[in-house]
Order: C-alpha cells, then structure tokens, then sequence
C-alpha cells in the first residue's frame, strides 16, 4: 500500500507529514530548512523522503487569501508544486489551507508552547493538519 505526502510550503522552512499505509493518519517527519534555490530545496526534500518508497500522491497546502483567491504566494507553492511533480513524477495536488495555521498557532498557545518551540514546531503541525484534511475527505476505505 502507498502513502501520501503533506507540504506546508515556504520560503523558509518546508513542513513535512506522512500518511499511514491505510491513508487514515498522518504524522509529522523533521522540518526541511530551505536551500538557496528552488532546484536545490527539491533535492533535499527527495532526500527526506527517500526511506518511503511507495508514495502515491503530495499533497502541498495553497495559502489562498479569505476572498479565496491565490497571492503571491500561492504562485511560489504551486512553481514548487510544478516542479516536484517533475522531478517526482509523482502527483501532485494542492489543498486550500486557508486557517490551518491560525488553527496550529491557537492549539500551541492553548498547550503553553513557548514562542520560540511554536516556531520550530508550527511547520511540521501545519503539514500534518493539511494532510489530515485531505486524508478525512477521501471516501471511506473498506
């Protein structure tokens, strides 16, 4: 059975999950310091996931603005998108993540997370909430 792959992307830090084999749970994997390039950045994130040998789908978070349209960085998640599906050639799909770090940062803060451990674990939080969003909404295994 393949798993599935969760991104947060950005520029700085890229959040990484993983799904169980069934595609019911997603856990968190270290979070990937970016490189210089995009090129670069792509080649270490293949690095870390190359212990996985059967991933069938990313899943990669669209940061769409509340109107619902893209911004600027929704351009820079789907450029890296682009170009991990070719390098991969696995799919690559994208999920609105709209509030999901809002909803990471309130659960954090709830839990008394110091600031500076909220910054080290909101990216990995964050891909792990947007894959569990896209592994709910997948129809009912049986």
């Amino acid at each position: 059975m393949a798993r599935i792959v969760g991104i947060d992307f950005g520029t700085v830090r890229i959040g990484i999950a993983i799904s169980d084999e069934r595609k019911i749970i997603a856990s968190a994997l270290p979070t990937l310091t970016c490189a210089k390039t995009l090129p670069q950045t792509i080649d270490l994130l293949i690095k870390a996931l190359s212990g996985y040998t059967a991933i069938e789908k990313i899943v990669i978070g669209l940061p769409l603005l509340l109107s619902g349209k893209e911004g600027d960085m929704a351009q820079k998640v789907k450029a890296f998108g682009t170009l991990l599906q070719e390098k991969m050639g696995i799919p690559v799909v994208y999920w609105d993540e709209r509030l999901s770090s809002a909803f990471v940062e309130k659960m954090l803060i709830s839990a008394d997370v110091s600031r500076k451990k909220r910054a080290s674990l909101s990216d990995a939080l964050s891909a792990v909430t947007i894959l569990q969003n896209y592994l709910e909404s997948l129809p009912p295994r049986t």
